[in-house]
């Protein structure tokens, strides 16, 4: 019975947001294009180290560029659709437990699907080729709620 009053007295000095937000997971997805090209874009940035780091320990190209970076909030069970690009829109399931199923729609079509344990600082790459001997990728990952502030995403139950 104490428990349960020392429980209670939590809740009531925490306040009500402090149950809703456990049981979200904050996100950044980035839209990243691979090249061997060195001219680049003017348009686009490099991507930053840690995710350029990944992605040269595992593919081919010499430069990344960051096309969209995304950040939301997904409640538990919620599905949110993050739009990367006018021909990539990533919808990502939030389980609990960190755990994540990502569903990537590229021209109306699904590219994956798959589900993943997200932590932060460690990334996440979803890819495939593309014209001219390039290829696209999304990077994944969670992010520590005082690192970003996440926009909003289009939530779909």
């Amino acid at each position: 019975m104490r428990s349960f009053f020392r429980i209670l007295l939590s809740i009531l000095i925490l306040g009500p947001g402090f149950a809703a937000t456990a049981a979200d997971i904050k996100l950044e997805a980035k839209l990243v294009w691979g090249t061997s090209d060195d001219k680049g874009d003017a348009n686009y940035k490099p991507i930053d180290a840690a995710l350029a780091g990944k992605l040269h320990g595992m593919f081919k190209w010499k430069s990344y560029y960051e096309i969209t970076n995304r950040t939301a909030t997904i409640p538990l069970n919620t599905i949110a659709s993050l739009k990367m690009s006018d021909q990539c829109t990533l919808r990502v399931k939030y389980l609990g437990a960190s755990r994540v199923e990502v569903d990537c729609i590229g021209q109306g079509k699904q590219v994956t699907k798959g589900t993943s344990t997200l932590e932060p600082a460690k990334w996440l790459v979803l890819g495939g080729n593309c014209t001219n001997n390039t290829a696209w990728f999304i990077g994944l990952r969670a992010i520590d709620s005082k690192d970003a502030a996440p926009q909003k995403a289009i939530s779909k139950n």
